[in-house]
């Protein structure tokens, strides 16, 4: 394994989480612990199902980039899956307990397409997003589709980085197009230190790790030689400072496998699985209730229970 690289490190979010935020259902109660946290994602085991023939390493190990000159675009079907699950006991849902499930579907086109100085942008558009909502005391779920707004990220350098440098949009970026910092040969890795924004009851904490890149392969696809990427991401330290009063968990654990094209300079496809999961117990803000309301119905302490599991996929439709 090579060594850590600490001079960037990357601020972490997730694109699914800057597009949509589904809540789901497990029941909570209010005598009993809020439930634990699952292993990971449950789409693991969609994201590695390609067998493309191997081809040898090349002579030197390249240095992975996009090529943003002239006026190239880089056209990808893009598709997403969402299924969260959550569970609250306290005083946001105005009853002891409340549970419902979403599960979210979107499908679109991403492109990239490159400017003056080998600069780019990303654009997602003509998404199609289809919700399936259970409620409680409901027999059907509530079905309902919309045609989000195109969404632009502006400004992307040919390493995936962006001239305003650790914004929320960078991080959607590498997301979906992870590029390892530097050269290495099959079977080496780079670590990444990446961190997560977390507000923890009005502050805004940060959720710690690493996301590890590693070379697995050469391939061919479509007859071009394509480097094999494998990312695993594990954020699971939260520093909680001793003045919040509660019990605060966020982890985040995931893993992708992508494909860049080493001649022509751009994926070809990559495909996400990420599980994140947060678990809340603090003490119920003190409230003023007028005359003549029952404050003894606020219980003492909010439970909030959600694990959020997001597939993603990126397949290259250009010549």
């Amino acid at each position: 394994m090579l060594p850590m690289v600490k001079k960037k490190q990357y601020a972490f979010t997730f694109f699914f989480t800057c597009l949509i935020l589904f809540f789901g259902s497990r029941k909570v109660f209010a005598n009993k612990a809020i439930p634990l946290l699952p292993a990971n994602s449950s789409f693991l085991d969609q994201i590695d199902l390609e067998n493309y023939p191997s081809l040898p390493s090349p002579e030197h190990p390249p240095l992975l980039r996009w090529n943003f000159s002239g006026e190239k675009v880089y056209p990808y079907d893009f598709m997403q899956k969402v299924i969260v699950t959550s569970e609250m006991d306290g005083i946001f849902v105005g009853k002891t307990e409340q549970s419902n499930s979403q599960i979210m579907k979107g499908k679109g086109k991403l492109s990239l397409k490159s400017e003056e100085h080998s600069i780019a942008r990303c654009v997602l558009e003509d998404l199609t997003i289809r919700m399936e909502i259970n409620l409680p005391d409901c027999d059907e779920p509530e079905i309902t589709q919309m045609q989000a707004p195109p969404m632009v990220i502006e400004g992307i350098k040919e390493d995936g980085s962006m001239e305003i440098g650790n914004s929320s949009q960078e991080l959607l970026f590498k997301t979906l197009f992870p590029i390892p910092p530097i050269p290495m040969e099959i079977g080496n890795s780079v670590t990444v230190p990446v961190q997560m924004p977390f507000n923890a009851m009005g502050s805004l904490l940060h959720v710690i790790g690493s996301s590890e890149i590693k070379l697995v392969d050469y391939v061919q696809i479509d007859g071009k030689t394509c480097a094999k990427l494998e990312t695993e991401i594990d954020l699971s330290t939260l520093n909680v400072p001793v003045e919040m009063k509660g019990d605060y968990q966020c982890q985040v654990k995931g893993r992708s496998i992508f494909y860049f094209n080493i001649e022509n300079r751009h994926f070809m496809s990559g495909k996400v699985a990420l599980l994140m999961r947060i678990r809340v117990v603090a003490p119920t803000p003190k409230m003023n209730f007028p005359p003549g309301k029952n404050e003894n119905a606020i219980p003492e302490t909010i439970k909030m229970a959600m694990d959020s599991d997001n597939f993603l996929s990126v397949e290259y439709i250009g010549n």
